[in-house]
C-alpha cells in the first residue's frame, strides 16, 4: 500500500544554507572579535590565557584525520609493518629537515634522531 503523506509543509530550507539565528549568532560574535581587537586580541589571549587558547584551537583543528585516498589515518598506520612505519618516519624527519624545521641529526655523537619506545597494548576480552 502507497504511502500518503498528510501534510502541507514545505521543502524546508534548502541545504547547506544557515539558519537565521545560527547566521545573526557568527555575525554578533564576529562584532565583538572586531571590537575586543581581533587578532591582536587573540595573541592577548595566547599569552595570557594559553589553556583558553588552545581550547578554541581545538574547536577548529579536524577531529578526524585522514590519508590523502580518503581512509583513516590510524586505520592506516595500525596496518603498516615496523619497516613500513620507520620508512614513513624517516621520509617525514627528511622533510621537516629540507623545510628547516628541525636541523640535521648530529651523525657524529651515535644519538638516535628519534628515540621511541613502543608497546603492545592488547585489548581486555570482554567480560
Amino acid at each position: 500500500m502507497p504511502k500518503i503523506l498528510l501534510t502541507t509543509a514545505g521543502p524546508g530550507r534548502p541545504k547547506g544554507l544557515p539558519n537565521k539565528v545560527t547566521q545573526s549568532v557568527k555575525e554578533a560574535i564576529e562584532r565583538a572579535f572586531d571590537k575586543l581587537g581581533g587578532t591582536d586580541y587573540l595573541v592577548h589571549v595566547g599569552r595570557s590565557d594559553p589553556r583558553t587558547f588552545c581550547a578554541l584551537l581545538g574547536k577548529l583543528l579536524p577531529t578526524k584525520l585522514a590519508n590523502a585516498d580518503g581512509s583513516p589515518l590510524l586505520a592506516a598506520l595500525t596496518e603498516l609493518t615496523d619497516a613500513q612505519l620507520e620508512a614513513r618516519t624517516a621520509r617525514a624527519l627528511a622533510d621537516a629537515q629540507r623545510a628547516g624545521l628541525m636541523g640535521p641529526p648530529d651523525r657524529g655523537s651515535g644519538a638516535a634522531v628519534l628515540d621511541v619506545a613502543a608497546e603492545v597494548i592488547v585489548p581486555a576480552d570482554p567480560v
